[in-house]
């Protein structure tokens, strides 16, 4: 408490200290409110969420049988709970990530072969780790093609992913994650006593509207994009299922 309160409690004959124990009180209270409102929000929200959506996400869950991306199950978890809560930017941006370490963990895996080492061997083995590590996504992309770990139709999809999901999304850019969309928009301005029709809004460079769009984006997309990058990591698996029997013949 500083001196002037101090003062002008003493001013009025009320004990300081007393004074701020009845403070804390109160703010203590209204915070165990605010926190027990929000505990049953979020209570409510999960539950009506995991009702109904579980069903339709619950294949994504279903234990993959991965072979040589068996620690992305985990990621790919998280992602899934995004969905089920309808956490569509959390879920893109996570994709983002997903995608990102599928096709690193690919380079790494074609250039450390696709039979089995032994662990003594794994520092040797996996040093190839640090050549792709700082790679940007393009390179990757490119790379990955190059070796046939994707094909061109993917190579094209995911150029074009880049551009738009990832790109935008990392650095939350929105004229990337807007640009296929119209550059401006009408609205009905009702703040006045007369509604009047606003004509060629850019809402693509307005903070309130781009928000609003990126968030719709977002919810139109976040399914369909980790489906598409689901569906790659099980192409890219069968690619080296495929390499490892050749190589064992």
């Amino acid at each position: 408490m500083d001196e002037k309160t101090r003062e002008i409690y003493e001013k009025y004959g009320i004990n300081p200290e007393e004074r701020e124990i009845e403070n804390r009180k109160i703010i203590e209270e209204r915070y165990n409110n605010i926190d027990s409102e929000n505990k049953a929000f979020l209570d409510s929200l999960f539950k009506k969420a995991l009702e109904e959506n579980f069903e339709h996400f619950k294949h994504y869950l279903r234990n993959p049988r991965f072979y040589y991306f068996t620690d992305l199950k985990s990621t790919i978890g998280e992602i899934v709970k995004c969905l089920i809560t309808e956490s569509h930017t959390a879920a893109i941006t996570l994709t983002n990530h997903f995608l990102e370490r599928i096709l690193k963990l690919a380079l790494i895996q074609k250039a450390s072969g696709t039979q089995p080492k032994k662990i003594t061997d794994w520092n040797k083995t996996y040093s190839v780790s640090d050549k792709y590590s700082n790679w940007k996504m393009g390179a990757t992309i490119k790379k990955c093609k190059e070796l046939k770990i994707i094909s061109k139709t993917q190579f094209k999809e995911l150029t074009e992913f880049q551009e738009t999901i990832r790109n935008g999304f990392s650095h939350y850019d929105p004229k990337k994650i807007l640009r296929d969309s119209e550059n401006t928009i009408d609205l009905i301005d009702k703040s006045d006593s007369d509604s009047k029709k606003i004509v060629g809004l850019n809402y693509k460079e307005i903070p309130t509207l781009q928000n609003f769009f990126v968030r719709e984006f977002a919810r139109d997309n976040s399914e369909e994009y980790f489906d598409y990058v689901f569906n790659l990591i099980l192409s890219i698996e069968k690619h080296f299922k495929i390499e490892y029997y050749n190589n064992a013949k």
